[in-house]
């Protein structure tokens, strides 16, 4: 286990021989309306890789402007051509393959916030996405080359974690990264109106008005500004939220307003809003009659009540369903029938890949004030060592100490040999970092190396938190 003085770039993995890599920013042609052919390249390479629809040039266009918005990074994997020439499969290559624009790994990454709990608020955090790798180029060390190159980017830059959503469970975890929230899918019943399948225990207060999606840029930010700063687990959005829920984003086509759409929102009585509603009916051949929320972002839970008392209320609507919805929701809890609201699915969210122990562990929330001797593996030797945490009034103060080192704690009369030890991987610390997880549920499940049973019980009165994050973001 190194301990070395502050966060150190991983060592980055080499490419196999014929293949170069090239990180450059989102891009448009001079004219500001196109983009350029390096990103049209990119951009149709990833949605193939997702098994998407080919954008056509008015639809890359239309994705790039929001691409340039959030200052998007892109990592391409190219193979040289050159290289390719010389082998066996190199002719039909040139013959029948693409372009030599067309990456054959692709890798985003870019800067948001993340709402860790801290007194001092969300904490800013690089984003990882639209990671894929052709599969006639695998096992060639494109992933953990491009992996690699972007935290050595983000150690670099000075960011104390990144953050990742995945399509595959079983990749990520050997690069550090943790699942640190789930989501629920729900769906609820609404019965034959307000008052019948669905009842609140009490009313909302304020008023619920349907609103033109088109008018909401300004609820949509005061909205996920306020949720976001209340809210742990909270990412900060991408611009493809914006454009969706102001109906400007279609999925099934970017370049096309999205007709189906319909919102709300939430006033409350002393006339401010609280929040907003996205949604569509799923057309008249299901059955039940069913509402598919796309959005719905509350600054207080009242806001959030009022909302789905709304959509209850809406005509010839049997059902609601939602993709995103949070673990522990109080809707379920509100309702006269909780068996009106079902969780169809739960799935992680949001991955978690800590980079500055020190950094990440002051921006987190507390529950007690202790102190606790942290002992942390990293197989990229990023950020592992022994560290001495120390909360005082529900703020934490971490300092890096030797192993073995018994000098005294700041502020106690322990030393650090009598605290209790948390020993574990940066992948577990990942999971606790937000509170998803328990220290005593990686106990039970083996994961907190020789972590002993009482040293648990103590450091968990430190670190677990009273309540499950939320991420209501994917990316």
């Amino acid at each position: 286990m190194t301990n070395q003085t502050s966060p150190q770039p991983p060592e980055i993995a080499p490419l196999a021989p014929g293949l170069r890599s090239e990180t450059l920013p989102a891009g448009l042609n001079s004219d500001g309306k196109t983009v350029d052919a390096k990103t049209a390249a990119f951009a149709r390479t990833a949605e193939q890789g997702f098994y998407e629809p080919w954008f056509t040039d008015e639809q890359i266009n239309h994705v790039g402007q929001i691409l340039v918005k959030d200052e998007q990074m892109l990592t391409g994997v190219y193979v040289d051509r050159d290289a390719a020439a010389e082998e066996p499969w190199g002719q039909a290559f040139t013959e029948v393959g693409f372009d030599a624009d067309h990456p054959v790994g692709t890798f985003v990454d870019y800067d948001k916030t993340l709402n860790a709990g801290g007194p001092a608020g969300p904490l800013p955090a690089r984003l990882i996405t639209v990671v894929t790798v052709n599969p006639s180029f695998r096992r060639r060390g494109i992933l953990k080359h491009m992996m690699t190159s972007s935290l050595a980017r983000a150690v670099e830059d000075g960011m104390a974690l990144a953050a990742l959503t995945v399509s595959e469970g079983g990749i990520y975890g050997r690069f550090g990264f943790g699942v640190a929230t789930r989501e629920a899918n729900i769906r609820v019943d609404l019965g034959e109106g307000q008052g019948q399948g669905f009842a609140l225990r009490s009313k909302p207060a304020g008023r619920v008005l349907s609103a033109d999606p088109v008018k909401l840029d300004d609820v949509i930010n005061t909205s996920f500004e306020a949720f976001h700063a209340r809210t742990r687990g909270s990412i900060g959005r991408q611009q493809t939220y914006q454009m969706a829920a102001t109906a400007r984003w279609n999925s099934e086509d970017p370049a096309a307003w999205n007709r189906k759409l319909r919102a709300a929102v939430h006033v409350r009585e002393d006339g401010t809003i609280g929040g907003y509603v996205t949604f569509k009916h799923e057309g008249w051949d299901t059955d039940p009659s069913t509402i598919r929320i796309g959005d719905l972002i509350a600054a207080d839970d009242q806001s959030h009540l009022a909302l789905w008392d709304y959509i209850a209320g809406l005509d010839i609507v049997r059902r609601a369903t939602m993709r995103t919805a949070p673990v522990v929701d109080p809707l379920q809890s509100a309702l006269v029938n909780p068996r009106s609201y079902q969780v169809t699915a739960l799935a992680d969210l949001l991955w978690v890949r800590i980079l500055d122990v020190v950094k990440a562990l002051e921006a987190r929330a507390w529950t007690a004030d202790g102190a606790f001797r942290l002992e942390l593996e990293d197989p990229l030797g990023i950020t592992g060592g022994s560290f001495t945490v120390k909360v005082d009034d529900g703020a934490a103060t971490v300092t890096r100490a030797a192993a073995g080192d018994a000098s005294g704690t700041p502020g106690t009369e322990q030393t650090a040999a009598d605290l209790p030890t948390l020993q574990l991987s940066v992948e577990a610390l990942g999971s606790l970092y937000l509170g998803d997880l328990s220290v005593r549920t990686l106990h039970a499940a083996g994961r907190l190396k020789d972590t002993t049973a009482a040293d648990v019980e103590r450091i968990a009165k430190i670190l677990d938190l009273p309540s499950v994050p939320f991420c209501a973001t994917h990316f």
